[in-house]
């Protein structure tokens, strides 16, 4: 069986968590939040201090390449490749990444210390009571993580790092915009910097690694953790001690590169901001501070970016009834038709809320713009349930549907149509949900990912 095509090419309607996401719709969706955050944000890349700790992984990095005097032997470059390879970074970036873990761990007895979104945390504690060993290699055999190389911080920072522009795919850190970003860290890893004190303590310790492993002939490089310097481990956990210590010090870099201090996004950082003292903080809804978003935009005559948020606006209504009508057929083991429309009514809906919702969507041409591939092919397949009349045919088609994107990852539907006026469940049951508005969200669009980085930029420990 030939595997090229799975291994190789992106395939977009297989996007999306097939145990979370039975209608296939975090494809959709997430096309309208990465507009908003330019794909700075999003499930994985959404803490400050990981963002700053890439950072400072990859100035070191990019530094020990540019440094004529950091001779690489060639034993080493058998193991790592040269200063210009890709393996040669990968190696670095491991290393760092798992220098990072292993001093917050051992410190973990601090209350000032924060350990929540500390990868690797997890297999560090089970090793460091052996005094695990830092390897100098891309290799299996250096990894903390399972797959670290795409699960790590330089996985999950890749995308965002790549798109504000700081390297390409190849971790290339010399193209003329990304010269002019890094010469913008030049304050943050200065002398008079807390960063710049752990930048140049780190520093000094890389170069001391290869010059040790110059005069060796076993390789890989290594370190015991036990031989790692300790005033690196106490300036790590100095310096980035929580997401609020790294946010303090750099939220004013990282909204100025990263641009989400502008536009839609950074409309919803002054909302966010003017409510973060605020004791209703906790229960602002999202739709109303995406509208207030919008009026801040359509103020300051911000037309395009208004769009964004109404897009936004416009679509989750209609994503979120498609949710509750699915929700609805998944809480019994066998339905009838008939059941789910008295469930359905008694929700406050009837055949005429998915048209209603719908129409908005299809009447707003610059939203339906947004999404491409299978994005689009599902919007519009979803779209064309809502044109049917009755509930049972919106009920078949929908469920026709699901079937249809299970089928694309090689899974049985969760639910669908058994016999006349029947439908099954193949899943687990779900417990009716409480009576909700119209207009509820269920889809978050990165929102709670982008207000966990602000909190860290506040100082707060999420």
């Amino acid at each position: 069986m030939k595997l090229n095509h799975f291994v190789t090419e992106y395939d977009d309607s297989l996007y999306g968590d097939s145990f979370i996401d039975p209608l296939g719709v975090l494809v959709i969706w997430s096309a309208y939040g990465e507009q908003i955050f330019r794909k700075r944000v999003n499930s994985i890349s959404n803490d400050v201090r990981n963002y700053t700790l890439n950072l400072l992984n990859h100035r070191l990095i990019r530094d020990l390449i540019d440094d004529e005097s950091v001779v690489v032997s060639v034993a080493l470059r058998n193991e790592i490749g040269d200063k210009k390879s890709l393996t040669f970074k990968q190696a670095w970036l491991i290393y760092l990444e798992n220098a990072f873990t292993y001093s917050m761990i051992s410190g973990s007895s601090s209350r000032d210390l924060d350990l929540s979104g500390v990868l690797g945390s997890t297999n560090g504690r089970r090793r460091i009571d052996n005094d695990p060993v830092l390897i100098l290699s891309h290799k299996k055999q250096a990894h903390l993580l399972v797959r670290q190389l795409s699960l790590g911080i330089s996985g999950r920072y890749k995308t965002p790092f790549m798109e504000i522009g700081f390297f390409d795919n190849q971790y290339q850190y010399h193209d003329p915009q990304a010269t002019q970003l890094w010469e913008k860290t030049d304050v943050l890893f200065g002398r008079d910097n807390p960063l710049g004190k752990l930048y140049s303590e780190l520093k000094e310790h890389l170069i001391s690694l290869i010059n040790t492993s110059n005069l060796k002939s076993a390789m890989p490089a290594s370190c015991k953790f036990s031989n790692f310097p300790k005033k690196i481990v106490q300036t790590y956990q100095k310096v980035l001690a929580t997401s609020g210590h790294a946010g303090e010090a750099t939220r004013a870099f990282w909204l100025d590169v990263t641009g989400l201090d502008k536009g839609a996004a950074g409309m919803l950082l002054t909302v966010l901001d003017e409510q973060a003292d605020s004791a209703e903080n906790e229960e602002a809804k999202t739709r109303e501070i995406f509208q207030q978003a919008k009026q801040r935009c359509v103020a300051v005559n911000e037309v395009e970016e208004a769009h964004k948020l109404d897009h936004i606006l416009t679509l989750e209504p209609f994503l979120a009834e498609l949710d509750l009508l699915f929700t609805l057929a998944q809480h019994r083991r066998n339905q009838t038709v008939e059941e789910l429309n008295e469930l359905w009514r008694g929700m406050g809906r009837d055949e005429n809320t998915l048209q209603k919702t719908a129409e908005l969507v299809r009447g707003n041409v610059k939203l339906q713009e947004v999404v491409k591939g299978s994005a689009k092919f599902r919007l519009n397949r979803l779209l064309s349930v809502a044109t049917l009349g009755t509930f049972e045919e919106q009920l078949t088609d929908l469920l026709a549907y699901h079937a249809g994107v299970m089928k694309i990852r090689g899974q049985l539907p969760w639910v669908e149509r058994s016999g006349l006026k029947q439908v099954r469940l193949n899943a687990r049951t779900k417990p009716l949900p409480n009576p909700r508005a119209l207009g509820t969200w269920v889809n978050n669009y990165y929102f709670p990912q982008f207000r966990n980085l602000v909190n860290g930029f506040r100082g707060v420990v999420a």
